[in-house]
């Protein structure tokens, strides 16, 4: 009996020493820990909860089970904006991170005066999104825009950019390809990969084709991972640009996933409807970024240690 009663005092004295030890770093991840609870556990958990109810703010919110998904197969609106953010997703971020990867190229070259051609690549990126998006509705703007008056002088046909349905998503798309996306970190695995490689290529007698497509692409492999996700997840969430350019229209022709969820809680109050739009929006992310990272193992290349 009297082992027993000291065994069990070790190891509550065991136990007390060892959140007296792990104490002060809880303490310290107390402010994240809360903020990550408040900010984000608890508001992915209300909407899954608020996705089987109508809830509209006002009024309590009533138990409606899978209404609410079974509601977005048939709402045409809901089909195209999603059928848009497809679009998006499948040519604007490839197309993005290829300008990203070509611009990191470029500023990867040794030439006289490179640290002032980066700073000037990195200042586009401290514009605020307003005044991007002002710039952008200048350049594309069907009477007046930048774009018809270049095609005016030069005798050509202008178009209707953006107040075309068809065409409008396509601008946003092109938008996107011509910002690039990734750069900076593109530039850094530039610079990550080792001169050792490139030498013992250029002895072994491989061109400048052969250094890029077995030495530098394999090696990049690892930021283009990193940027794709992240591109993917960005456009499944793209939101700013079409709202301030032409607030999904012309007849929902520009309207994204984030912009008619946004819609379908804001402006109809439909909390109920738009959480089950988020939760969608979050499956479909999730399986996509899932698909990725299994099929990294393939074609992803980590430098032993």
């Amino acid at each position: 009996m009297e082992r027993t009663l000291a065994r069990a005092g070790e190891r509550t004295g065991t136990r007390r020493r060892q959140i007296a030890k792990y104490l002060p770093a809880f303490l310290f991840l107390s402010p994240w820990i809360i903020g990550v609870l408040v900010f984000y556990v608890y508001p992915i958990c209300a909407a899954l909860y608020y996705s089987f109810h109508q809830y509209d703010v006002l009024r309590p919110a009533r138990w409606i089970g899978w209404a609410n998904y079974q509601r977005l197969p048939g709402d045409r609106y809901f089909r195209q904006a999603l059928k848009n953010t497809l679009l998006y997703v499948s040519v604007g971020v490839p197309g993005a991170l290829l300008m990203g990867f070509l611009q990191a190229i470029l500023l990867n070259v040794k030439v006289r005066g490179q640290q002032l051609f980066r700073t000037l690549a990195l200042v586009p990126g401290t514009v605020p999104i307003a005044a991007a998006a002002a710039v952008w509705l200048n350049i594309v703007t069907p009477g007046s825009g930048l774009v018809n008056n270049v095609f005016r002088a030069l005798g050509l046909s202008t178009q209707k950019w953006i107040a075309d349905p068809h065409a409008v998503k396509w601008v946003f798309v092109g938008m996107s390809i011509w910002w690039g996306s990734g750069m900076l970190v593109f530039l850094a695995g530039l610079q990550a990969v080792p001169l050792e490689l490139y030498e013992a290529a250029e002895v072994d007698g491989a061109r400048w084709y052969h250094r890029f497509f077995y030495v530098t692409l394999p090696m990049m492999t690892p930021s283009i991972l990193f940027n794709l996700l992240m591109g993917l997840i960005g456009a499944f969430q793209y939101f700013a640009f079409p709202m301030l350019m032409t607030e999904g229209g012309p007849v929902g022709g520009s309207t994204f996933f984030g912009q008619y969820l946004y819609e379908s809680a804001f402006e109809f109050w439909q909390m109920g409807y738009a959480s089950a739009q988020a939760w969608i929006l979050f499956v479909i992310c999730a399986i996509v970024v899932f698909l990725i990272f299994r099929s990294s193992a393939r074609w992803v290349y980590y430098e032993a240690e």
